[in-house]
Formats: structure tokens, sequence, C-alpha cells
């Protein structure tokens, strides 16, 4: 089901759902308290924090838009925490903790820092949250704990999300990033070009006669050339290059700032580079690579076919060389150089 998939997937729509339903089934019964019990002004923010967490809730749920919603909620459970707090018989105090904790589930570390010293000078400041100077620093101390031990844990989850979401688009054999991290790169591409008109060439590489390789010395050996093949264009790329295993023996490299007349040119020095500095057991290795420069309008699934097909062109004409799709003019067949 969706819901389901949408929760598991996504951790801040999963707590701010959280949120909601704590905001439904905590909060609800004490703002009919409130209201029951004379106490209209409590009753009354306490029905306000309940309506604002439901709207940001069903915001989130319908823009994906969780950056914003999660700032949102913050800043407003903390306020709501602490201006209750400094009203008068209110128990606002009960009601930070929780606060605390959802903003640093929500906001970045730094964020929610700088909103709960806010919060806890606030408070200090009026004073009339407490009954006493022990009670007060009583709780600036726990606030502080509380506020070091949610601080850890989210630093720590961020650090092992960006370890997993490395690891989610990396091939394991070359190191390069994989067919996902491609995806993500080549529809940034197609972006950057529609709104700057700035160019982006394609290009597909592909191993000659690889499977000979694999037969004759074994796939240990086969597996070492092309970890040298990604080191090697690695080590002949510009930084702003992006290498991606494609799958097999097909790479694909993104090459931002090179257009349609410069393409051929940027491909044929990599293929010569590859011609004259891989090989193994004193056999060298050749690659074809078929290149194409990204029209405007074009999608990016549409640019990779073309470049797919100029690398069949490539390995037709006769292996080890370079084809670059021509531009529309020329109609769909790919030209060699």
């Amino acid at each position: 089901m969706m819901l389901p998939h949408r929760l598991r997937n996504d951790f801040p729509l999963a707590v701010i759902t959280l949120i909601g339903g704590m905001a439904v089934f905590v909060l609800g019964p004490f703002v009919i308290y409130r209201f029951a019990t004379g106490a209209m002004v409590h009753g009354a923010l306490n029905l306000l924090v309940v309506l604002a967490i439901l709207g940001a809730m069903s915001y989130a749920w319908r823009t994906g838009n969780c950056r914003w919603t999660g700032v949102f909620l913050s800043i407003m459970s903390v306020a709501s925490a602490t201006v209750t707090a400094m009203l008068p018989g209110a128990v606002g105090l009960h009601w930070f903790y929780a606060a605390l904790m959802a903003s640093y589930l929500l906001m970045g570390v730094g964020e929610a820092s700088v909103l709960i010293i806010a919060a806890v000078t606030a408070l200090v400041a009026h004073g009339g949250a407490f009954n006493s100077a022990t009670q007060m620093w009583t709780f600036v101390v726990a606030t502080a704990l509380v506020s070091l031990f949610a601080y850890v844990f989210r630093w720590r989850a961020d650090a092992q999300h960006r370890q997993l979401e490395l690891l989610a688009t990396l091939d394991p054999l070359t190191g390069c990033s994989n067919r996902r991290a491609m995806d993500r790169e080549l529809l940034i591409a197609v972006n950057t070009n529609a709104r700057t008109r700035a160019p982006f060439g394609l290009a597909m590489l592909d191993l000659d006669h690889f499977k000979d390789v694999n037969d004759r010395y074994g796939h240990e050996a086969g597996d070492q050339v092309l970890v040298d093949l990604a080191e090697l264009l690695r080590s002949h790329s510009r930084q702003e290059d992006r290498l991606f295993r494609f799958g097999g023996e097909e790479f694909v490299l993104l090459l931002p700032g090179v257009d349609e007349a410069s393409l051929f040119t940027v491909c044929d020095k990599l293929r010569e580079v590859i011609t004259q500095s891989l090989s193994h057991a004193e056999q060298k290795v050749t690659l074809s690579i078929g290149a194409a420069a990204l029209r405007t309008g074009e999608d990016w699934q549409s640019w990779l076919v073309r470049a797919d097909k100029a690398l069949y062109a490539a390995k037709e004409a006769g292996r080890n060389r370079v084809c670059v799709a021509p531009p529309p003019a020329h109609g769909p067949s790919s030209s060699t150089r």
C-alpha cells in the first residue's frame, strides 16, 4: 500500500505523521479538558497547536516538503510549550521535553540547538514558569542533558544516513557511482541545461572483446581490468566530470561544459589513453565510445539512448573508436570520425 510504503521510506514524514497522531490522541483530550474546566485561554492555545500540527502534516503529505514543515512544527511546538509554561497555572514545562526531542528529529542539530537555547533563555528571563530558583536551575540542567543526548543521537543518525547513501550509490568493485546515481545526475544535467543552456556531453564506454579476457584468464582478471579502467578514466578526467559504471564492462561519463564541437576530441583522447595504458598479460585492451551532446528540451532517457546507439555504431564499425551521435539535422544515424 502507498501509505505504509511512504512512511517506511521517508523518515521525516514518518516523524511528522507521528506528531500528528500525538496531537489528536494526546493533546486532543487536554483541549477538551481545558474547555470543560473553564481554562479558555489554555484550551484555545492547545486547540490552535493541534490544528496547526494537523495542517502542517496534511501539507507534508500533499507536497512531500518535509524540510520546511519540520522547521515550522519545531518552532511552533517549542514556542507553544514556552508560552504555555509562562501562563499562570499552566504546566507547559512538562511538554517542553517532548517539543525539544521533536525539534532534534525534524530540524538540523544546529538549528534545533539555537531554538532550544532561545526558548530556555526566554523562560529563565521570564521566571514565571518556576516556583523557585532551585526548580529553574534543575530545569536548565535537565534540558541541557536531554539536548546533549538528542544532539549526539541525531548527529550519529545523520552520519550513518550519509554513509548508507554513499554505499547505495557506489559500485563496490570499481568505486564508481552506480546507475542509481547516474539517473539522478543526468536528470540534474537536463534541468540545468533547461535553465541555463549550459552544454553537456555524455559518453558510453565499452571494453572491446572483454568476454575473451574473462574466458581466457578468469573473472578475477576481468575484475582487475575493470578496476584499472576506472582508475585510468578518473585520473584522465576533469574534477567536474562524473564517471558511472553502467553495468558489466560498460561505463558512462558525464561531461559538463562539453558541447557538440569538442565532444569527439575529448572522447578520442580518453580512448587513446586507454589504448596506450590498459593491458592484461601483455595484451592490449581497447574500448569503444559512443557519445552524444545534450539537446535542449531532451529528456535524459533519450539522451542516453542516443549515446548507446552511437556506441553500437562504434562497435559495428570495427571497435576501438569513437562515434558521436549527430545533431538533429543529420538524421538518426551516428557519425564516425
